[in-house]
This record gives structure tokens, sequence and C-alpha cells, in this order.
């Protein structure tokens, strides 16, 4: 049954205004219509941390080898380890940037060049490769990742920050799987800095046992330290609404008329909101890995320091261990080590079969592991690293789209808030994602062919600038006729 986070309010009772049938909170509501996926998303964040039993194998060894974490770190390694650009191609209307007359190294239109600065200088003010090197991983491990943009008034920029997905519950278009309707938000804040932003003093009575136990352990007089109350913003297209414990603080009209958040699905399957983890189809075989590599380490321990069998010795636990010594035994008894008989179950093999698979399902080749065992080629490395090479593919397209919508948010929160801005100054909002090189490459060869394209007529300056991983072709191409101007 679908839960709209604005429907009409019940009477006030104990328990606020953000409250639903039987005294039930809407942010308990949202959990429990989202169970079943918070549920998800523990037991593989747990693996992901290397929890992978779910009970101790009563005195036998316990060995965890997480290849779960490895395979999704490494995944995001391959998609985000060397960060994104931006790129805002130019309007056939546009007009030429003044600021490449000046050299100062505009692009092709001043719309353009300045929306471009503006998405870097936010992407660097925000540290963004570190935000999506973050959500890339929440993706991976738990199958989604989301993004929140919003305009700080204290700094005077826009924000881009990454969201918890244990915390975010959107409620999509019925008719759109990728269209958000509404978007519920859960956080907390502690009391003092509640108190602080927005002056409240009555927290509820959970909130207010928080605070009275607070200030119990702290003494009288002093600020509460330990409590926190749960706060809960509730997004649409139209109308905002933030709930501090009880109270509501702010309601009202969307400040920036969209919905401030961009939700990324890992490996969208057709017809579904919600992404599939990495490590869905990897965990009964690294389960496998970790019973069966156990069983050997159990084997090799018993090698090692086998047990004694005693025969017909009633009392044995005075009897010294260790080269030298002498046991005194009755005459029928007898004292041997205990050894396997028959044949050596073949774990060993047994073992590399479950390797191998673990490396077919999670798409990530031994070579990616830096064991190729030989010196390869660009061309030989890739077609091995292919697996890992595709399933990238498929997260850039995802992740292309996302950060196209990111982009297109920044420059309208730009466009409304910061001093100076005329509305529609970046329409249409068009952006491209420049991915960097996926795998080592010749830089000669790749050089040379470029530079034969380009003296054959069959390549642009600026297109062979960015096959090479110029960031800015247009700057580089400005700084080169300025230094050849000054050498002439």
């Amino acid at each position: 049954m679908a839960l709209s986070i604005f429907r009409r309010p019940n009477p006030p009772t104990k328990s606020g205004p953000s409250t639903g049938r039987a005294g039930v909170s809407l942010l308990q509501q949202l959990r429990a219509r989202d169970g079943q996926r918070l549920r998800r998303y523990q037991d593989l964040l747990d693996f992901y941390e290397g929890k992978h039993f779910a009970r101790e194998r009563r005195g036998r060894t316990s060995l965890a080898v997480n290849y779960a974490r490895v395979v999704a770190d490494k995944g995001v390694s391959y998609l985000f380890g060397r960060g994104v650009h931006f790129s805002v191609p130019a309007e056939a209307n546009d007009a030429p940037s003044p600021s490449r007359r000046r050299g100062e190294g505009g692009r092709l239109s001043e719309r353009s060049g300045d929306a471009e600065r503006i998405l870097n200088r936010v992407a660097e003010e925000n540290d963004l490769d570190l935000v999506l090197l973050q959500a890339a991983t929440n993706a991976s491990v738990l199958g989604d990742a989301a993004l929140k943009l919003f305009w700080d008034a204290a700094s005077g920029r826009a924000r881009v920050v990454g969201v918890d997905p244990f915390r975010f519950f959107p409620t999509w278009a019925g008719d759109d799987v990728s269209t958000l309707r509404e978007v519920a938000l859960a956080g907390q804040l502690s009391l003092v800095e509640a108190q602080e932003r927005f002056g409240i003093t009555d927290f509820g009575s959970r909130a207010a046992l928080t605070l009275t136990l607070s200030q119990r352990e702290r003494g009288p007089g002093l600020l509460p330290g330990a409590g926190v109350v749960d706060t809960l913003e509730l997004w649409t297209a139209t109308r905002f609404r933030l709930v501090v414990g009880d109270q509501v603080v702010r309601d009202g009209p969307n400040p920036y008329g969209f919905i401030p958040f961009v939700h990324v699905p890992n490996l969208q399957p057709p017809n579904s909101s919600w992404g599939v983890s990495d490590l869905t189809h990897l965990i009964p075989l690294n389960r496998e890995l970790d019973e069966r590599m156990s069983d050997q380490a159990d084997m090799i321990r018993y090698h090692a320091d086998p047990p004694v069998v005693f025969r017909g010795v009633e009392e044995h636990s005075d009897l010294p261990v260790g080269p030298g010594t002498v046991w005194d035994l009755p005459r029928d008894a007898d004292v041997a080590l205990l050894e396997w008989r028959g044949n050596t179950p073949a774990v060993q093999d047994h073992i590399e079969r479950v390797l191998r698979a673990i490396y077919d399902v999670s798409e990530t080749p031994r070579t990616s592991f830096g064991d190729s065992g030989r010196l390869l080629s660009g061309v030989a490395l890739e077609t091995e690293l292919q697996p890992l090479v595709h399933r990238t593919l498929r997260k850039r397209v995802s992740w292309s789209a996302a950060l196209r919508q990111c982009a297109r948010m920044l420059l309208l929160l730009t466009e409304r808030f910061e001093p100076g801005r005329a509305p529609g100054a970046f329409a249409p909002y068009r952006s491209q994602v420049i991915w960097p090189q996926m795998l080592p490459r010749d830089d000669d060869a790749d050089a040379r062919r470029n530079l034969g394209l380009v003296q054959g007529g069959l390549r642009s300056h600026r297109q062979a600038m960015e096959a090479l991983g110029e960031l800015d072709p247009e700057m580089e191409l400005q700084r080169i006729r300025e230094e050849r101007a000054l050498l002439q």
C-alpha cells in the first residue's frame, strides 16, 4: 500500500503532529514499509564488513576470506578511482565568449563556458571525487546510492552530499520507475544543535527523557551532550516540511522548485526502481569458500598437532608430553596419534573451482588482482579484463544520467540563489560527463595515432586532445595560440 508523506495528519496526540494510525509515527511507518529493503541492506553490509558466519563453528576454525569487500572496492576503483569531469556543450544560438578574445581561455560560448566553470568549481568545493567514491561504495554494497543537492546560505554556495540509503525513503511515480514523486529523509541531531538551530526546548517525551538523563550524568547547569533527537525532511516538487522530534519547524513551498535528491541504482534490473548489489550472487560462493578454507585450516592444524588416542588408559591427564618423556602404560593399553585413513578429500581442487566461480560471477578476473603471471600489452590486458570493463561500462550509464541530473540541479541552484544571476541564464542546462581512461594505455601510440588523424583532416585538435585525456581542450588550445604568438 502506498504511503504518502503529506497525507492529512491526525489530530495532535502525545506523540506529536506527525503521527499516523494507532499513534505510530510517520518515520516508523516508512521503516515498516521499507523493512525488507532495510533488512537486506543490513545483511549485505554485515557481509561486506566480514561477518560471514551466523554462529561460531563449535571450536572449529571460522576463517572469513572477504572476497566480497575486495570485489566491491575494486569495482568502485575502476568506476571513480580517477574521478570525472563535466563539460558543457555550446548551443547553436550562443554568442562567442568575450573571454576568448581577452585570451582567458573561454570555451565556445560565454554561457557554456560559465556553466562549465561553475560545475567544476562546485565539484572542487565539495570534494566531489570523494563524495562519489563513497556513494559508489554504497551502490556497490547495498545496491543503491543517493545524493542530496542544496544551497548553503551560510557559505553562499551549492552543496553536494552523500545520503545514507538506510535513511532514504523515496516514492516513485506510478508510471515511471525513475521519477521521484516524494522523498523522506530521516536524520538525527544532538539536542544542543537542535536548540541552537531551531530554538526548540521541548523535544517530546522520549527526547525529554534523554535530556534529563544527560543532565543528570553531566551535573546541573551543564548543557546536555549525549541526547539526540530524530529529524525528518519531507520533500515533493512543490512542498517542503521539516520535523524535529515531535515539532514541525518548517512547512511551506519547496524553495528549489524540484526534489533535491538523485537516486542512483546499481546495475538496475528492468521494471525496478531499486538497484542490485554486486554481492547478491557472490555471497553464497564466498560462504562456501570460507567454510572449505576453514576445513582445510582445521586439517592442517590437526596434522601439525594431531590428537592423541588412548586405549586401555583410565587416567592420562597427568602424563607428560614432550621429547624424552616416558610413559608407563598397562599391558593391554595403546597410545597412537589420530591419522586420516582412506583417500584424502580433494579440498584444494574444490577451493580452486569455487575461486574460479567467484571470478566469473563477480565479473572480476584474476588479472584484475594484479596476478596475470606475464607481461601483457594494452590490447591483451583489455581482453582479459573485459568482464570487469563491461560491468563498469554498464554502471557508467546509470552514473552518467545521475551526474547530468546533478549538474542540472546545481546550475538551477546557482541561477536562483547566487547574486547577479538572471533566470534562465544557463538554460537548457545540458552537460556531458567526461570519463577518464579505465585501463593503462600506450600514450606514445595514442599520440601518434591522433596526430595522424589531425594531420589527415579526419579529427579536430579539440577532439584529439579530449581523446588523449585533456580535461579542458579549449583552455589548452588558447595557451598554444598564445605561446605561438609570443614566440613569433
